[in-house]
């Protein structure tokens, strides 16, 4: 039965990843988290007033229980399950957060939930909270290896089904478990994994956000209390990845403990665009197209979109009619673009811009297709002018920003538009000031109560 506990691909997985923890994080990696961070609380406080993260607050609220850890947007205080629960799926709710692409996750919303709501309640450093990210992005996308393309192309939501790995793992860590009870928390999270790329363009996303979050929260927890599952609930018969990745052969079981020495936090991409990370290449290309129309899009016969073809079932609802369904519109997206609108603020999102004359002719224009050859976050847009003209323009949004210096100044300009929806600029700035150097904290329950204080 020991061997179960060394020697499985869930065992190994968990030594990797508590072996990464062990280690101090190489300054670029820190950074990259801190910044992720940053992003992940910006996003959540600008998703907050959304009507669905209302109704479930409004829930959770309704339930009571113990005041243990915040609700970043409103302060109140609620267990740490709870927390990660809301502001998981507040965080998601625009889908204005980072993204992985090999793992097909976004990274910071099952993640950051979890490790802020038991950090709070633990009071735990600034420091143990970054390693712990580091290890839940480990976790989840070196199982996302496994996986392949065909979990996703059959329809799961990998920040579902795969980020709840990484939050169980993340808190595990924070928790103190050992390895046989992190194999067990991570057959606890096996057996409740979900979420369904159908419910895409619904508040059930953002959801599912919130769910892995609170998921991995109970999953460790419980296997903290002694509550044990099937020791490799990843890989045994019948598991996990047999019944959700299309029964991956050993082979494939190995390439996840590939190249040990790589963090996979390095390939976290940032977005600059409110709205699926489908949407993200056109829209750039379509900006750079701007420079050809001097703000006359009457001039505009016709659009056409070239992206990769899995995008063509996740993000192309022709006529959007609510906020969600807008952000999964290449249509949409790309017309503000084109006719100047911010592709940030929440009223392009909103039925005025559904019903603006010049956008809904531009959408009528516009033609999206499937491009096999087309590599992964790339687009292509091309403008057909009335006088025949064509101009053409490819954006390849895939990589990693190299220069943290120049990402860090990007994610600055994104955090004070998001922070000063909700407060006066001065304050803003200093809850970005701190959430930079969240390395420094010894004490994040002080931490929160100082950005986000109690009700009296």
């Amino acid at each position: 039965m020991q061997n179960e506990f060394t020697d499985s691909l869930t065992a190994r997985l968990v030594a990797h990843c508590f072996q990464r923890a062990a280690q101090p994080l190489p300054k670029a990696i820190e950074t990259i988290a801190a910044h992720t961070l940053l992003d992940w609380w910006g996003v959540l406080l600008a998703g907050w007033e959304d009507p669905a993260v209302a109704m479930l607050e409004a829930e959770i609220l309704d339930e009571g229980c113990k005041p243990q850890s915040t609700l970043l947007g409103s302060h109140a205080r609620t267990s740490a399950m709870n927390a990660a629960l809301v502001n998981g799926m507040a965080s998601h709710m625009l889908d204005f957060d980072d993204v992985h692409l090999r793992s097909r996750v976004h990274p910071s919303v099952p993640l950051w939930p979890a490790i802020v709501a038991l950090a709070q309640r633990e009071r735990l450093s600034g420091k143990r909270m970054l390693a712990a990210f580091v290890t839940g992005v480990e976790m989840q996308s070196r199982i996302a290896v496994v996986m392949g393309e065909e979990h996703y192309r059959e329809g799961w939501h990998n920040t579902a089904t795969l980020g709840m790995f990484g939050a169980t793992t993340a808190a595990a860590l924070l928790l103190g478990l050992d390895q046989a009870q992190t194999c067990h928390a991570i057959g606890l999270c096996a057996t409740q994994a979900g979420g369904l790329r159908a419910a895409f363009g619904t508040p059930c996303k953002p959801f599912h956000a919130g769910r892995a979050a609170a998921a991995g929260i109970q999953s460790a927890s419980l296997a903290k209390r002694g509550f044990e599952s099937h020791p490799d609930m990843l890989a045994c018969a019948s598991g996990f990845m047999q019944l959700y990745g299309n029964r991956p052969d050993a082979a494939a079981m190995e390439r996840a403990l590939e190249d040990p020495g790589r963090y996979e936090a390095s390939a976290i991409v940032f977005k600059y665009n409110a709205s699926c990370y489908g949407t993200q290449a056109p829209i750039e290309a379509a900006k750079r197209l701007c420079n050809v129309l001097h703000g006359n899009t009457s001039e505009i016969e016709s659009i056409h979109i070239a992206i990769e073809p899995q995008y063509i079932s996740v993000c192309c609802i022709a006529e959007p009619h609510s906020p969600s369904e807008a952000r999964f519109s290449i249509s949409h997206v790309v017309a503000l673009a084109l006719a100047g609108w911010s592709t940030v603020d929440a009223r392009s999102f909103s039925p005025a811009a559904f019903n603006d004359p010049t956008l809904r002719r531009l959408r009528a224009r516009i033609h999206v297709r499937a491009e096999s050859t087309m590599r992964r976050a790339n687009a292509q847009v091309e403008l057909v002018l009335m006088d025949g003209s064509r101009h053409i323009e490819y954006f390849d949004a895939s990589r990693p920003e190299p220069d943290l210096q120049l990402q860090e100044r990007g994610l600055l300009d994104k955090a004070r538009v998001l922070f000063r929806m909700r407060m006066s600029a001065q304050r803003a700035d200093s809850h970005i000031e701190a959430l930079l150097h969240i390395a420094a904290e010894p004490d994040v329950a002080a931490f929160i109560e100082r950005l986000a204080p109690s009700p009296a």
